[in-house]
């Protein structure tokens, strides 16, 4: 239910543990509201939590906990003012009971300040060294600020701090790892995530990216191969197999990949070959088939297109 709401579920990651059970005994009405009513604009879900917030607070003017989630609330719309002005309140109501200052640095962040917000950062961090998310949020400022030493450092520990970490944060540190030339470990950080979190396509995907872009060409068409063989759909992998050969500056290996997807494609049902996602995958293999046979690779083949729909 909370994926309804990503905010809430960040806000979770702070140190007091109490606060998912006041997210939900606040809130549950209006996400049970969501679920029930999926076709609801983001903007009316938004409206209704404020207005349910609202009624609370004119009951409970000095209750800090819905001053704080007003904040988040407002955070999440993009009114970086408002969120702010309401953590200040959350703050002065009770200092230090929530993670003000991790909000306030982000919020800086948003607002295009890096300096400012890594300095709030830094605050709330010499208090709450472990704080996962806020170590994920200094180290996306520091790669604003050029220190992607720090921001690669911060990453890692962030990352050992949340052992239930998710996939985005797994991605964004095995890349921060590949951009610094750690590409073993970056390597070992997206498997070990995936078997942790079982097959999550992203994660699979950003492993192939990573060695491709380190030219391991022989390791990727292996691991390729055997994702193919679990795959429910093995287009997406007969097109990146296509894509890695021409990568790998094999066009003859290419070409025969190239061929094979088309004469497959061509062999399936007429409802699965006439549909959209098919239709497109044809006609981008047609064209990578054109292109090696004039000797012109494709400058951006489609190595990392995202699995398409039948």
């Amino acid at each position: 239910m909370l994926a309804f709401f990503p905010w809430i579920s960040t806000a979770l990651v702070s140190e007091n543990h109490n606060l998912q059970a006041m997210f939900l005994r606040v809130l549950a009405p209006a996400i049970l509201l969501a679920a029930a009513f999926p076709q609801a604009s983001a903007h009316g879900t938004h409206s209704s939590l404020m207005a349910l917030l609202d009624k609370r607070l004119a009951v409970q003017p000095e209750n800090a906990r819905l001053w704080f989630q007003r904040a988040l609330l407002q955070f999440e719309h993009d009114d970086w003012d408002a969120a702010a002005q309401d953590l200040a309140k959350a703050q002065r109501l009770a200092p230090g009971k929530f993670p003000v200052l991790w909000w306030q640095g982000k919020i800086l962040d948003q607002q295009g300040k890096p300096h400012e917000s890594k300095a709030v950062l830094d605050g709330f961090l010499a208090k709450s060294p472990n704080h996962s998310g806020a170590l994920a949020s200094r180290a996306r400022v520091e790669t604003k600020l050029g220190l992607h030493n720090e921001a690669l450092a911060d990453l890692r520990a962030a990352l050992a701090n949340q052992p239930d970490a998710g996939p985005d944060l797994i991605q964004e540190t095995a890349q921060a790892l590949a951009n610094r030339g750690n590409t073993d470990e970056s390597i070992r950080v997206l498997e070990t995530g995936s078997a942790r979190l079982g097959n999550v396509p992203s994660l699979q995907l950003k492993i192939l990216e990573i060695e491709v872009n380190a030219g391991r060409f022989e390791s990727a068409l292996a691991r390729l191969k055997q994702l193919e063989k679990s795959a429910p759909r093995p287009e997406p992998w007969m097109e990146k197999r296509a894509s890695i050969l021409a990568q790998a500056g094999r066009p003859g290996q290419s070409n025969a990949a190239w061929r094979a997807l088309i004469t497959h494609l061509n062999a399936l049902p007429a409802a699965e070959r006439n549909s959209h996602s098919m239709t497109l995958l044809s006609e981008r293999s047609r064209q990578a088939v054109a292109a090696l046979a004039s000797s012109t690779t494709p400058a951006n083949p489609p190595v990392f297109i995202s699995p398409p729909r039948p």
